[in-house]
């Protein structure tokens, strides 16, 4: 069953979302799952990372590294809403390493639509 109801407009680094039918500890494994899913390893306090930040600085674009911070909070009428905000800007790949952020970013647009 798809839980999502709604994106509400936001900023260029952020990713708002509304759901419905479910409880924030409920969300919040659902985000760990897609999350794993896709790749990421869950670092605490919402914030997931894929790839390596080291290779990312010595490699530049030829390594990805994506970093994301998810927060989960009650909304209103019991609707969830769920914040995904970029906590890295792919600067240090270059002009490819952004262009590949903003590609992951909305990449990751879509999948929170699925849950």
């Amino acid at each position: 069953m798809i839980h999502f109801k709604d994106d509400l407009p936001n900023k260029d680094s952020n990713l708002i979302y509304i759901y419905q039918d479910l409880s924030v500890n409920e969300m919040q494994k659902e985000v760990e799952k897609l999350m794993s899913a896709l790749g990421y390893k869950h670092l605490g306090q919402g914030l997931f990372e894929r790839g390596s930040r080291t290779k990312r600085l010595l490699f530049g674009a030829f390594c990805k590294y994506f970093k994301f911070r998810v927060s989960i909070e009650d909304h209103t009428n019991g609707e969830i809403k769920v914040t995904v905000k970029k906590d890295t800007t792919g600067l240090s790949g270059g002009a490819i390493g952004v262009n590949q952020v903003k590609k992951e970013f909305f990449n990751l647009s879509q999948a929170f639509r699925t849950i």
